[in-house]
């Protein structure tokens, strides 16, 4: 990836922002403008079209998801950790009051190019990759890593809509205190 000049990186980061917190629909880029005390211009510049800056966003977003999977695994802990780590991925947006990027995006799908929605598609995918090694290195079939992830999925929507972090860490401690039982 190319280095990013201040400006490009500030505009991603609200970029990002927004959209999870509001969906590609709720923000415009005269917002984003006004934050930063540019002119719309100077965005334009960078993202001409705003599915531009929701690739570019995705990309960025993408790329840091793996790093962070990848550190999890890196780590070397056991199973229980590994989860709780990935949980707390996803648990960091509902605490800012977000939600993951693709899942907001996956909401949004006919809004987005083909190329986006394919960007989320693999996103999904390099997560359910993920839990499917990480279960199978436990012995567990490959079944209970994609009901694992749907829970999460379901969990931080439900989190969201309801605005009660509580049910999400309930549901998925009891998830996980069921997967690590023997």
């Amino acid at each position: 990836m190319k280095k990013m000049s201040e400006t490009e990186e500030k505009i991603i980061q609200l970029g990002t922002a927004f959209i999870q917190s509001r969906g590609v629909n709720g923000f415009s880029y005269a917002e984003i403008s006004t934050a930063m005390g540019i002119r719309k211009a100077s965005i334009h510049y960078y993202f001409p079209k705003k599915q531009d800056l929701i690739a570019r966003v995705l990309e960025v977003y993408n790329q840091d998801f793996k790093a962070s999977l990848d550190a999890i695994r890196a780590r070397g802990e056991d199973f229980s950790q590994s989860l709780e780590a990935f949980i707390q991925l996803y648990r960091r947006n509902l605490e800012s009051g977000n939600i993951c990027l693709c899942s907001m995006l996956a909401t949004e799908q006919y809004a987005l190019t083909e190329a986006i929605n394919q960007s989320v598609q693999e996103f999904f995918q390099c997560n359910t990759d993920w839990l499917k090694s990480l279960f199978e290195d436990e012995g567990l079939v490959s079944q209970l890593a994609e009901d694992f992830f749907a829970t999460v999925q379901g969990a931080q929507l439900i989190t969201k809509a309801s605005g009660d972090l509580s049910y999400f860490d309930q549901l998925l401690t009891d998830k996980l205190a069921r997967l690590t039982k023997k």
